[in-house]
């Protein structure tokens, strides 16, 4: 087999196992659980730093967690496709797929479990 002979299964990313990376994470979880309860079709960074606060009980004001949203959290789900960030409006918007939905809803299941 030459080096040009690669299955189509292997030349394609892991989009399985992408997703999976990304939802090994509790916050971006807890982010991709929010945004997909949401109301609205966008949510504020100020209403996740928010609702993140309260749930991790932050005694900073949520100024941490703000932070690692901005440079971790949201670029990650951005990069993978999850969701829209504007950085200008402050705006998050889900961009969900099936397959993100079925992972989501067993990794959901799997998180109540362990309430």
């Amino acid at each position: 087999m030459s080096t040009f002979d690669v299955p189509s299964s292997q030349q394609e990313p892991d989009r399985v196992g992408a997703l999976c990376a990304v939802l090994a994470k509790e916050r971006r979880r807890h982010i991709l659980y929010a945004l997909r309860d949401a109301d609205d079709t966008a949510v504020t960074v100020e209403e996740l730093v928010q609702l993140l606060a309260e749930q991790e009980g932050a005694d900073d004001g949520g100024e941490r967690i703000e932070r690692c949203l901005y440079h971790v959290s949201l670029p990650t789900l951005a990069d993978a496709g999850i969701i829209e960030h504007d950085r200008r409006s402050g705006c998050v918007r889900y961009r969900p797929t099936p397959l993100l939905e079925r992972l989501l809803a067993q990794v959901t299941s799997l998180d109540q479990r362990d309430l």
